[in-house]
């Protein structure tokens, strides 16, 4: 089965997505959207296969029932426009930006967490959190697995600058809301705070996510256990995930652990962690969704 998607958003998101795709024997990019013709993005797919559109959302609009869903790789503030249109034609829709409008997934905890359902209609809307939240998950989920009484978690996460372009830095309040949503859902924390560090330093960093987490009865075995295991299943489609500092106390009550992403290098090099971690989690979202709709 072929799965025809458009991809929104021709930023450095939007370029990586493609370029994955290409790689994805189940998939066609029938169509790349962007605002302008002159957009970078687009002229680099310029004699490909992919039909070029410049006319964002009218764009959209025009050729939404000739695919089966879309990616959109815009922003927090363009995303609900984007939804109505693909909602009223009863597609799915992958959001790649920190709107917190679609159900929270990460793909590797979908029927571990019982609010990350895929659902078994045709349309949906699924937020891919942000770049920290997905290379955050994993560390909050094992760590919820080993401990009681969490009361306060901080998510801090480290990108290369050159690898955020200017939907994300528009997006930076959106993306702290976003992916503090996601640490409550998964610690059940109130207390949760979110870090992001545009590095610009030379050469450019890898991505780095470290989380802090304080709770009142802290067991390692059980937290490596749960970690080892998610890794092993997350590196099936994020190979460059690893973690660097594995679980550890820094005093009686806070346990902490640090992963590195490296990317695949698909448009920018390896230091652009963060755009291979999101758009592999939404390749995987979005087949797991026709999985499901296939009743597979």
């Amino acid at each position: 089965m072929t799965i025809n998607v458009a991809v929104l958003g021709s930023g450095n998101i939007g370029i990586d997505l493609v370029e994955r795709l290409l790689r994805e024997p189940e998939f066609c990019v029938k169509y790349f959207i962007g605002r302008r013709s002159d957009s970078p993005g687009l002229q680099r797919f310029e004699g490909t296969e992919i039909q070029l559109l410049s006319e964002g959302t009218a764009s959209l609009t025009k050729i939404i029932t000739e695919v089966d869903g879309v990616f959109d790789a815009t922003s927090a503030f363009d995303h609900p426009q984007h939804w109505e249109i693909v909602k009223s034609s009863e597609k799915w829709i992958i959001d790649l930006t920190p709107a917190k409008l679609g159900v929270p997934i990460t793909p590797i905890l979908v029927n571990k967490v019982p609010s990350m359902k895929i659902a078994p209609g045709t349309s949906a809307n699924y937020s891919m959190v942000t770049c920290g939240g997905q290379s955050s998950a994993l560390l909050l989920y094992a760590i919820a697995t080993g401990t009681k009484g969490i009361s306060e978690v901080e998510i801090s996460s480290s990108i290369a600058a050159l690898s955020a372009g200017l939907a994300t830095r528009r997006n930076i309040d959106q993306y702290v809301e976003t992916t503090e949503n996601l640490g409550r859902i998964l610690t059940g924390s109130n207390i949760v705070k979110s870090i992001l560090v545009l590095n610009p330093a030379e050469p450019p960093v890898m991505m780095r996510t470290t989380v802090h987490i304080k709770a009142e009865k802290i067991d390692l075995d059980k937290i490596n256990e749960s970690l080892n295991v998610g890794v092993l299943e997350l590196q099936n489609f994020v190979p460059g995930f690893q973690i660097t500092v594995f679980p550890t106390l820094i005093s009686k009550e806070i346990v902490t652990v640090t992963a590195k992403v490296t990317g695949a290098g698909y448009y920018l090099p390896a230091y652009a962690g963060n755009l291979d971690i999101i758009n592999a989690a939404a390749v995987e979202t979005a087949k797991l969704h026709m999985l499901v709709k296939a009743g597979k």
